[in-house]
Parts: structure tokens; C-alpha cells; sequence
């Protein structure tokens, strides 16, 4: 297992399933005895969301991956719904000033590339996968090769993939004629990530907001190559029971726009399908969680192994725990 890196300091640094990992904690000794998790369900009315028995059957999916995938019992209470803007009203101007310095802002057209593209390089060269093979699992995704095989050819490669996909994901409109993306910050990792500082109990976090958007501190790879589409973030907060919160996000499953339709693969899936590919999301967040564990790019068969864009139907039906040669 590795050392799950620090978020909630000067910079934040993310390392996105899918997921942004929060600081380092002690693992919570969960072994022989069943963990039980509080939930809450984040909505946000203007997008579509799964209905209370797919969030059971996501939550019912995850319990039997856990303990697939890592021998251990976890327990969910019944989830809570909650409202998305009641979330975003406990935004301070603090968070905002903090925020801004290191969102890179697409919205506004006013980001800095070359800043954006320095912070992905720095990112990688402290990644534990090598060069080599971050560019193995990133190069059928990429939309042009890098220019070179360096760590700065390689950020120039992935921030491009990522400005360009982003940008389409800000011109996609939902069913009521609105932004996908709107002005708040309910995209922004960065909101989701700081979710410790509004004193929110909660160990898991499902919400339908689409969590998509860049920070001049760079991101995992897989995160980039998909738009800055983020799945999953484990992240600090004191309010939880150990510590941390692991967040899911269920619109790069169930959304219906064109940029999210092509990254995955033009699919679309059953609501059955749907909670079950979203609670081994859940799995994965809880490997980062309570096993501190991280990304093995190209084993295929662990559940730590990024999907492919919003490849999950293929990320699921490739999953063996008994083969994942680490858990």
C-alpha cells in the first residue's frame, strides 16, 4: 500500500479516480470486525439522479465488493438526502479566496496554460507509477501524442487532452435548457474536496453533480485524460468517524450529454447496471479510504485500477480480486 498524499494544506493535490486523496491517516483497523458508514445523498434538482432503490442497490453492490476485494464487512446507514445548494451555502468568502488561487479558470477563459501545464509535470514526477507507465495507460486516450517522452512532453500532452475536453463539457446544456456547468463551485474539485471544513458527518458522499474542472496544482492522470472528470475523492474531514470522506459521483454514469456520452464510449446503461457500476466506485474510494491503497495503472483486474475514460462497463467485467496481485 502507499501513502496517500496531502490535500488539505497550502496546495491541493489531486490524484482523482478518480479520486482526490486526502492526508495521510492511520488505518482504522478494520479487519474481523464490520465497519459501519454514514451516508449522505447530495442532489442537485437540475440534473439527473439515481432514485432511492438504485442508491440502495449501489450501497448493497459495494458491500459485497468491499468484502470481494478486501476481505472486510462495511455497513451503510440508511442514506440521507440532502440538497446541493444547502451544501454550496456553507461556502465562506475564506473558501473562495482559497479556491480561486488555485483554480485554473476555464469558465472565464482566464486560465494559465503554461501554468496548468507545469503543475501536471511537477504532479507525475512525484506519481509512484513511472513515466513509462502513466504514458501506457494515458496514450489511447490522448487526443495527440506527446511531443516527447519527458515528463514536461507528457503534461503538455495530457493538459491539452484535458483543456479540450473540458471545454466541450462547459458548452453541454441538461434537459432544462441550462449549463451542465454552472458559475458555482459544485463542479469544482476543490468544493468537494474541502468538504472537511463545513463540519459534515458523513463518511460516504453519493451526489449526481458532475465534479469536472482543473487546478493549476496538477491531478492524476486518468482524471486529466477524461476532461477533469472526477468519479471519486477521498478526502479529509475531522467530522467522520476515521477521519475521512469518500465521495462518488454518479453523472459520469447516468449523464446523458454528448462529451459524457462519447467518453463512455457511447453507452448507455440500465438502471440496474447503473448502481452496480457505481457502487464499485464506492469499492474503490473505500480502498482509498480504509487501506490508504492507490492507483495500479494497467492491472486490470483490481478494482484500484483507474477505469479508462468512462469505460465502466468494460472496467467492471475485467475486475478478479483473486487475480489483483495487490489489495
Amino acid at each position: 500500500m502507499r501513502q496517500t498524499r496531502l490535500l488539505l494544506a497550502a496546495t491541493l493535490l489531486l490524484a482523482g479516480s478518480s479520486c482526490a486523496h486526502g492526508p495521510t491517516l492511520p488505518l482504522p483497523r478494520p479487519y474481523g470486525e464490520t465497519v459501519t458508514l454514514k451516508v449522505a445523498h447530495v442532489v442537485n434538482p437540475r440534473l439527473p439522479s439515481m432514485k432511492a432503490g438504485q442508491i440502495r442497490a449501489l450501497l448493497a453492490a459495494a458491500r459485497r465488493g468491499v468484502k470481494e476485494n478486501f476481505g472486510v464487512d462495511v455497513d451503510f446507514l440508511e442514506p440521507e438526502e440532502q440538497p446541493l445548494e444547502a451544501l454550496l451555502d456553507r461556502v465562506t468568502s475564506r473558501d473562495r479566496r482559497d479556491w480561486n488561487n488555485i483554480v485554473y479558470d476555464f469558465k472565464g477563459g482566464k486560465g494559465n496554460r503554461a501554468r496548468l501545464t507545469r503543475g501536471y509535470a511537477a504532479a507525475f514526477r512525484g506519481d509512484e507509477n513511472s513515466l513509462e507507465e502513466m504514458i501506457a495507460y494515458a496514450g489511447p486516450f490522448l487526443l495527440a501524442p506527446p511531443r516527447e517522452r519527458t515528463y514536461e512532453g507528457f503534461a503538455e500532452a495530457v493538459t491539452a487532452t484535458l483543456v479540450a475536453r473540458l471545454e466541450q463539457l462547459k458548452s453541454q446544456r441538461v434537459a432544462d435548457g441550462s449549463d451542465l456547468i454552472d458559475g458555482s463551485f459544485s463542479n469544482e474539485v476543490v468544493f468537494w474536496a474541502y468538504i472537511g471544513r463545513f463540519s459534515y458527518p458523513y463518511d460516504v458522499v453519493i451526489t449526481n453533480q458532475l465534479i469536472a474542472s482543473a487546478e493549476y496544482v496538477g491531478s492524476s492522470v486518468h482524471t486529466a485524460i477524461r476532461g477533469g472528470i472526477t468519479n471519486g475523492i477521498t478526502t479529509s474531514n475531522p467530522s467522520s468517524r476515521y477521519g475521512t470522506t469518500a465521495i462518488v459521483s454518479t453523472y459520469p454514469i447516468i449523464g446523458e450529454d454528448r462529451v459524457t456520452r462519447e467518453l463512455r464510449a457511447d453507452d448507455s446503461y440500465s438502471e440496474a447496471d447503473s448502481a452496480r457500476f457505481a457502487g464499485f466506485l464506492l469499492v474503490h474510494e473505500i480502498g482509498h479510504q480504509l487501506f490508504h491503497l492507490d492507483h495500479p495503472y494497467g492491472r486490470r483486474s483490481c478494482v484500484m485500477n483507474p477505469p479508462g475514460l468512462l469505460h465502466f462497463r468494460g472496467w467492471v467485467e475485467n475486475l478478479s480480486p483473486t487475480d489483483c496481485p495487490e489489495k
